[in-house]
């Protein structure tokens, strides 16, 4: 039978050197059981986390029995190792129940001290591995968002660089447009005044261009200036920026080549364009090349405007040929 209440001392009862053994911020602390039986099973002390595994939260069964809610070990077990020794008498897994039937497991150190048994446990290893287990599955969630939120940007980036590469090409040509020229312009001539290196462009225009478009019509001249495009793209290098001009004009920035080098490719282009045979043209079409070289202090108009200079002395000296400026 259970003590009269008035016989049996409650937290709040409790004379002063009685107080609980463990530290004050667990009395309230849910996550963590802390308790104290006598050898006989009779709940001493207990914090909130003791009360929530036995179902008591709004009972205060202190001074009443505990020993039926140890279920593995039971407590008779616990209270007779170690032949009643002060020492620790369990480290392990500890099973407790209540009296609605339900069972938990926890991580649990069982110690004998004055004739006290105390307990102190996680609460509970279940509920901790099944915290585990949902960490480590959005941990692995997470990871899969942002590998895809990665390859997503990925993606988008060379999206986006694909837009800007059509808004800087010449549909027909496949080459730069004139913007792309422009921005060229900018970049390669500022390059070539910090490093002191030589800069060319070679200004071309396809020969006697509207007499194809007149007798052969302008879808075959389409297919002229997109093999004209091809070629220039074949015969310069991955530096060099090939752009059309405009109409049958194109031109090409070379850095890090001076005049003569400048001259020596437009005259290969222009042979290698010569020998084109486009059907169903019978003539093959030729071009004319007009070069110039940077000078000291010059900026991309004055550039381009001797190039263009040249290629027109080219034109008027017979066509199909190169001319420096």
């Amino acid at each position: 039978m259970q003590p009269p209440r008035s016989s049996t001392p409650t937290n709040a009862q409790r004379p002063r050197w009685s107080v609980p053994w463990f530290a004050a911020e667990l009395e309230s602390l849910l996550a963590v059981v802390a308790a104290a039986l006598d050898e006989n099973g009779t709940l001493i002390e207990a914090n909130a986390g003791f009360l929530r595994l036995i179902k008591a939260e709004g009972v205060q069964p202190i001074g009443g029995p505990a020993a039926k809610f140890f279920s593995q070990p039971d407590f008779a077990t616990l209270v007779h190792a170690h032949s009643g020794a002060d020492a620790e008498i369990h480290r392990g897994l500890l099973t407790m129940s209540n009296d609605l039937g339900q069972y938990r497991t926890l991580r649990a150190r069982v110690w004998r001290v004055n004739s006290q048994v105390r307990i102190l446990a996680e609460y509970d290893i279940e509920e901790l591995e099944r915290l585990n287990d949902t960490v480590l599955e959005l941990n692995r969630e997470y990871a899969d968002a942002q590998l895809q939120l990665a390859q997503a940007n990925v993606k988008l980036r060379q999206r986006e660089a694909e837009i800007v590469a059509l808004t800087l090409t010449d549909p027909l040509t496949d080459v730069g447009n004139r913007r792309r020229l422009d921005q060229a312009l900018t970049t390669e001539i500022s390059r070539a005044q910090r490093t002191q290196q030589s800069l060319c462009a070679c200004m071309a225009d396809l020969d006697h261009f509207k007499r194809v478009n007149d007798t052969y019509g302008h879808e075959v001249g389409d297919k002229v200036l997109a093999a004209f495009g091809r070629l220039l793209r074949r015969e310069t290098r991955a530096t060099d920026i090939v752009t059309r001009f405009g109409g049958e004009e194109f031109v090409v920035l070379m850095p890090h080549t001076d005049l003569e080098h400048g001259l020596a490719t437009a005259e290969r282009i222009r042979g290698a364009f010569a020998s084109f045979r486009i059907e169903p043209m019978s003539i093959p079409v030729t071009a004319s090349f007009g070069v110039a070289e940077l000078g000291p202090g010059e900026q991309g108009e004055p550039l381009i405007r001797r190039a263009d200079k040249a290629l027109f002395a080219a034109k008027e000296a017979g066509r199909n040929r190169v001319v420096a400026g």
